[in-house]
């Protein structure tokens, strides 16, 4: 983990590059909607994207009709045999058909699932889109922010992968039982320096000391780290770099990658503590516990 810290400390003092907003190669209504939420060049591919993702995240769920059309609209933002992956864990899923049926389950699961555009950063072929996320699970609405990023091929999605902290879909089920992998970190943090905020806060955190102290928490979660930069788009305020490859925890090696975002004044990571808390059985459980107990659409 000694690797990862070293390349987080030259992120802290990173200067954002960037040639001016979003501009389009061509015609894009949606860049107007979105103002300066988008950063980078955007071809007509990331355009197509870009407005399907955010018409997604709009969507009502609530009765079956709706969701499937919600269904039918996610599979067009993927190709054929297009790939959907976490961020830590879980095996890709390949192919549309059966990236459709994972966001039936998820539907299922939550109907109330919805998103609104962050920041979106355009390199390419690759986008960063992050997003703040939320759904109401056992009655009580959770939000949480994610990073959906993707990689096009004539419009449409070829590799997607979401970097989010599946743990706080739990905490609604697991309440105090809920194994957090940051709990205590920032709770003496008084003083100045550059902001940071990841899975497991609650808000930015400017003390140096409590910084350290959270990626040593996350550097202790796992060892065997094999991760390696990946993507990566940069705008005139706004960076995100991918880190991917397999660490080991709790007993077992698994894929694993996590984001780091910086723009003035703050750092941001995304990964999933899911899969740094809990082993593969339980994490099998906990989903049983959602996917049973969740609210179900009105019909």
């Amino acid at each position: 983990m000694k690797r990862f810290l070293g390349i987080a400390a030259v992120l802290l003092g990173a200067t954002v590059m960037g040639s001016g907003m979003a501009q389009a190669e061509e015609g894009c209504p949606i860049l107007e909607r979105l103002g300066d939420r988008v950063e980078g060049t955007v071809s007509p591919s990331a355009c197509a994207f870009i407005t399907k993702q955010t018409e997604f995240g709009a969507m009502l769920s609530d009765t079956p009709e709706a969701r499937e059309a919600r269904v039918r609209l996610y599979g067009t933002i993927f190709a054929a045999d297009g790939t959907l992956a976490e961020s830590g864990s879980a095996a890709p899923v390949a192919g549309r058909a059966n990236i459709e049926n994972n966001l039936r389950t998820l539907l299922g699961a939550f109907p109330t699932f919805r998103f609104t555009p962050v920041k979106i950063v355009v390199n390419g072929d690759a986008v960063f889109y992050e997003a703040a996320n939320e759904a109401v699970i056992a009655g009580r609405t959770v939000r949480y922010p994610a990073v959906y990023r993707v990689v096009l091929k004539d419009g449409e999605v070829t590799q997607g992968r979401r970097y989010h902290d599946r743990t706080e879909w739990f905490r609604p089920l697991e309440k105090e039982a809920l194994r957090e992998l940051f709990a205590g970190v920032a709770v003496d943090c008084p003083r100045k320096g550059p902001a940071f905020t990841g899975p497991g806060l609650t808000a930015p955190v400017t003390d140096p000391g409590c910084h350290a102290a959270y990626l040593g928490r996350l550097s202790g979660a796992m060892t065997d780290v094999r991760l390696t930069a990946d993507q990566s788009a940069a705008g005139p305020h706004t960076k995100f770099q991918e880190y991917r490859g397999t660490v080991r925890a709790k007993g077992r090696t698994i894929d694993f990658g996590l984001i780091v975002s910086t723009r003035p004044g703050l750092v941001r990571y995304y990964f999933d503590t899911l899969p740094l808390s809990y082993d593969d059985a339980e994490t099998a459980a906990l989903f049983t516990k959602l996917l049973t107990g969740a609210a179900r659409p009105a019909r």
